[in-house]
């Protein structure tokens, strides 16, 4: 998988919403679901879509007299693309060291255990 760039803030907030959508959106509904992080005007997040739309995150399309917008990378990719980038970063490819400094700062339930032993599990009947 070919890494998305890092998107600024700002732009991450606008994926965001539109990712909640099954559906291509008008600018009026993104502005609803943004306006939970972000008191924004529609011309402030018309230039903010116009830059995703520059960058190939999102895709615009005509209606009749509305615009609408989709967003064009999924989450879930863009998320692992993140994930992997950080873990590289600053952990050195290794889950073991991620994990670690996660249990180190924040500690784990016994809930969060259970659940990563079922992971583990998972993971480890697969070849």
């Amino acid at each position: 998988m070919k890494r998305a760039p890092k998107l600024p803030e700002a732009e991450l907030d606008v994926m965001l919403a539109l990712w909640e959508f099954t559906q291509p959106a008008r600018t009026a509904c993104i502005l609803e679901k943004v306006q939970a992080r972000r008191a924004w005007t529609v011309s402030t997040l018309k230039v903010v879509l116009g830059r995703l739309v520059e960058k190939g995150f999102v895709e615009e399309t005509r209606q009749g007299r509305f615009t609408l917008y989709r967003a064009l990378v999924p989450e879930e990719e863009y998320r692992r693309s993140e994930t992997k980038h950080m873990l590289g970063r600053f952990y050195g490819n290794s889950v073991k060291n991620l994990v670690a400094a996660l249990v180190q700062d924040e500690g784990l339930s016994q809930v969060d255990i259970a659940e990563l032993e079922d992971i583990l599990r998972r993971a480890g009947g697969k070849s």
